[in-house]
């Protein structure tokens, strides 16, 4: 009898060690405490939204349990930020809400609260004498200004990107571009969805995100052959640039002006976008007429927006464009009144704006161009870290297909400074380099 208790005894104590070791559902074998694993941040919280965290067995890898990530709540920054419309603060978390908005109280042009000053900028040498707000600085020997902004380098920094890109949330697609703007580009001769862009603001900086299921082709009526994987830019990956101030090479200083030209290729895309006439007003329009071309209205609708804010777009003249010096009939277009505009061969080759007379190659017009420029899709050169541009001046051969270029070897082609070629006006290889007059 005391034989058969040890034995029973015996029994269920291993009965006991396997239902410790055990880990089955519920009524079939007897369950354990759990060896819990640490807890992992599977949704991060935000300042607002709150997050998830879960553990799992050791034991069992499918039992598991989760449980809410308090939300982080904003941060409030301890002094005011401002702008014409009211003071706040920003939250330190980067979400980029703004706390405590409210409109300027204002005491002789000053706002009692922020400190903000109401008044109209006067400007000499590019610095407010009233407030100090500085449009635009000038080199020290005279040959350059930066004024403007527009995105160029990439971000390369992980945590910045991770944050960023969570910051655009979900990603375009034809269907529901979310938060993102279609560039609205060519591919195969139409305008199609498969590249996108979104600005975003962290911190105190600007940047602009690029993501785009298609290669941008080298020309608007292609579906093959792109440079974007030539230049380190795949698809269906999200690229972000910074807004960055715009260096610009000092031509002429006159009569309380500037004319300027991008000291960086900044962007690119096709001059017109196909080799198709056109009848406007019972005349002949031309592929190659700057006047209706697609590079001129990109220049006033995209980039001078996006370039400059509301004091800047005050000081940058409307100036007449000459398109008939250095173009032949019947590709001659008429003058322009613009605010943005490209260099024609002419300039491009006039000593009095630092250029060598001449076509041939020179180091003065080769230029490099910024990272967003090549995610555009612009040909890289085969030996150097230079690449082409557009000119305005239209092209006499081809039927009024071609446009004048600089090389990347700074050689002006088009008509008979090249050879007899220029560029097809549908190509996107090439670079776009903005030219502005300001007032000093």
């Amino acid at each position: 009898m005391k034989r058969n208790k040890i034995i029973a005894t015996a029994a269920v104590s291993v009965c006991a060690v396997f239902a410790v070791a055990a880990c089955g559902p519920k009524g079939e074998v007897a369950q354990h405490a759990h060896e819990w694993g640490e807890w992992t941040l599977i949704v991060a919280p935000t300042c607002e939204e709150k997050g998830t965290e879960k553990r799992v067995c050791k034991l069992d890898p499918t039992h598991a349990e989760s449980r809410p990530v308090d939300a982080l709540g904003h941060k409030w920054s301890a002094g005011w930020s401002q702008d014409e419309n009211g003071h706040y603060h920003v939250c330190e978390n980067g979400c980029g809400k703004h706390g405590n908005e409210a409109t300027h109280s204002y005491q002789d042009g000053v706002c009692t609260v922020c400190g903000y000053i109401h008044h109209d900028h006067k400007y000499a040498d590019g610095i407010c004498t009233v407030c100090g707000d500085q449009l635009y600085a000038k080199s020290e020997d005279g040959e350059t200004i930066c004024f403007g902004e527009y995105p160029q380098s990439e971000v390369k920094e992980a945590a910045t990107v991770a944050a960023l890109t969570e910051k655009a949330g979900s990603l375009p697609t034809e269907e529901d571009p979310a938060d993102w703007t279609s560039y609205g580009y060519y591919y195969g001769g139409e305008v199609t969805d498969y590249m996108w862009y979104i600005d975003v603001e962290l911190g105190e900086n600007r940047y602009r995100g690029v993501y785009f299921t298609e290669e941008r082709n080298y020309k608007t009526s292609s579906t093959f052959m792109s440079y974007q994987d030539d230049n380190g830019y795949l698809t269906e990956t999200v690229y972000w640039f910074c807004f960055e101030p715009i260096e610009w090479r000092v031509l002429e200083d006159k009569d309380g002006t500037a004319l300027l030209m991008a000291n960086i290729i900044l962007d690119g895309g096709q001059y017109y976008h196909n080799y198709e006439s056109r009848t406007q007003d019972s005349e002949t329009v031309y592929p190659n007429n700057y006047k209706e071309s697609d590079i001129r209205k990109w220049l006033t609708d995209v980039f001078f927006e996006t370039a400059f804010d509301s004091a800047a777009k005050q000081i940058v003249e409307t100036v007449t464009v000459d398109n008939q010096t250095g173009a032949k009939a019947p590709y001659t277009c008429a003058d322009t009144e613009d605010k943005v505009f490209l260099l024609s061969a002419g300039e491009v080759e006039n000593e009095a704006y630092g250029f060598v007379t001449g076509s041939g190659a020179d180091v003065s017009r080769q230029l490099s161009a910024t990272d967003y420029a090549k995610a555009q899709g612009i040909q890289p050169a085969k030996s150097s870290d230079r690449f082409c541009w557009w000119l305005r001046t239209p092209e006499s051969q081809r039927d009024g297909k071609t446009a004048f270029r600089v090389s990347d070897e700074g050689q002006v082609q088009g008509g008979a400074y090249w050879m007899g070629g220029g560029e097809n006006v549908d190509y996107v290889r090439n670079g776009i380099v903005p030219a502005i007059r300001i007032r000093l």
